[in-house]
């Protein structure tokens, strides 16, 4: 909890099975309870969840087409837009659940870089 009031991203690693799921999902419905209970000045928790294993790069990030010569949104930047755009004010959580690729957690690294910005 202390990290996510720090910090504007944050990666939870560890083994299969070990809980990771649970205790995100744990925290966010605590943070649901606060903030029913009008407690800590908490918001409720928006989870925008994806496996970025299951699909590919360009269904990740987005793609474009050669040939037609359009850019097509991945699922990442349609999560992220709809995150973005609610004006609501609970938490929005944008997450990769999924096992760890070196391909797309290199670029996951330069966003949770002060910088926050994405370079692909």
């Amino acid at each position: 909890y202390e990290m996510i009031v720090v910090r504007h991203g944050l990666m939870v690693v560890g083994y299969s099975y070990g809980g990771k799921t649970c205790s995100y999902r744990v925290l966010a419905d605590t943070l649901g309870k606060l903030c029913e209970l009008g407690q800590n000045d908490e918001n409720k928790v928006r989870v925008y969840a994806m496996n970025p294993k299951s699909i590919t790069m360009g269904q990740l990030y987005g793609q474009f087409d050669p040939v037609s010569h359009e850019w097509t949104d991945g699922i990442l930047a349609i999560n992220y837009r709809i995150a973005a755009s609610d004006q609501g004010p609970d938490r929005k959580w944008v997450m990769f659940d999924g096992p760890v690729d070196a391909v797309w957690i290199e670029n996951m690294n330069t966003v949770l870089d002060d910088n926050k910005k994405l370079c692909l």
